[in-house]
């Protein structure tokens, strides 16, 4: 190494530095040019000791100098998104800061607010006929609910026929049954059920567990509804939360899908999704499918599908 230019070896040491601290592709990209420049200088192959050969060779006041004329170029950078970074910490902080009661807070509030309170449940009856039970404020009264949607009776059963509004119902501690029993050691001499018109398939219902009786239209049934409405809106976020995650797993397993299909078989990616699509026919199944069986294992496409279109 006859000749060197000291000032541009200088600059590539100092932008390799500051390149060594950014995580982005396009910085990996241009560290790999910056270090295969430093080689063709040092003449070493190996990209470390190329750098650290630089090293050896240069003037530490004239490194200085270059990497002073390097780093306001990356304080441009960190200028442009401190404001984006700072934007998205105030905006986690809020979140964060948020309390959004879940179903059980509220199943365990109204037990503390609502007079004479045993606890309260939210249960969901599906089509096929089956209950179960969301959130309950104790085991005595989740198996009280479950009682209810084996026998058939009761403020569950009258709600789902009914289909909507607040059903209360006083039990007869002197009536025999099985839920009569459950209810009577649990202390129950009524129950004030909400429907909550929430999930998309079968009834989802509130209920109130109380031992005195009610009667619609008091301060405590009228209580009950804006509890139920609470437990409406916990549904509602955990709902939303199931779902957003859905579709961003269903957006993730689809490109990885889309990315087998268009290196395997080099189509374009409306090709690859068309491929897809006629796979998932052939095999007597629907696209998400598909998608998710290739994104989990790679498994490719299976030899009888059709191939790229004219």
């Amino acid at each position: 190494m006859a000749m060197v230019d000291v000032a541009a070896l200088a600059r590539l040491v100092a932008e390799y530095d500051a390149l060594s601290a950014l995580p982005s592709a396009e910085a990996r990209q241009r560290l790999r040019d910056v270090c295969y420049t430093i080689g063709i200088y040092t003449g070493e192959t190996d990209p470390a000791r190329a750098v650290a050969r630089a090293r050896t060779l240069l003037d530490p006041a004239l490194r200085a100098a270059a990497a002073a004329a390097v780093q306001p170029v990356v304080a441009v950078a960190d200028r442009a998104t401190g404001p984006l970074l700072a934007e998205l910490e105030e905006l986690a902080g809020r979140e964060r800061g948020r309390h959004r009661p879940s179903l059980h807070d509220v199943v365990q509030l109204t037990r503390v607010v609502l007079p004479d309170c045993v606890g309260a449940a939210v249960s969901t009856w599906s089509d096929d006929g089956s209950v179960e039970t969301l959130a309950a404020s104790s085991p005595q009264l989740l198996a009280l609910e479950r009682i209810q949607g084996e026998a058939g009776t009761g403020p569950l059963a009258r709600i789902r026929g009914q289909g909507e509004g607040q059903v209360v119902v006083h039990l007869d501690p002197g009536r025999p049954g099985r839920f009569a029993d459950r209810a009577r050691r649990c202390g129950v001499r009524a129950v004030a059920t909400e429907h909550l018109r929430t999930l998309p398939h079968g009834c989802t219902a509130f209920s109130a567990y109380l031992r005195t009786p009610v009667q619609p239209g008091t301060p405590a049934a009228a209580l009950v509804t804006v509890l139920a409405l609470q437990a409406s809106a916990a549904l509602d976020r955990s709902a939303l939360t199931r779902t957003v995650a859905d579709l961003l797993d269903r957006r993730h397993a689809t490109g990885l899908a889309l990315g087998i299909t268009m290196e395997r078989f080099g189509v374009s990616a409306h090709t690859a999704l068309t491929l897809l699509a006629r796979a998932a026919q052939r095999l007597g199944t629907d696209l998400d499918t598909v998608v998710r069986r290739l994104a989990a294992d790679g498994r490719l496409l299976p030899a009888g599908a059709d191939g790229p279109g004219p």
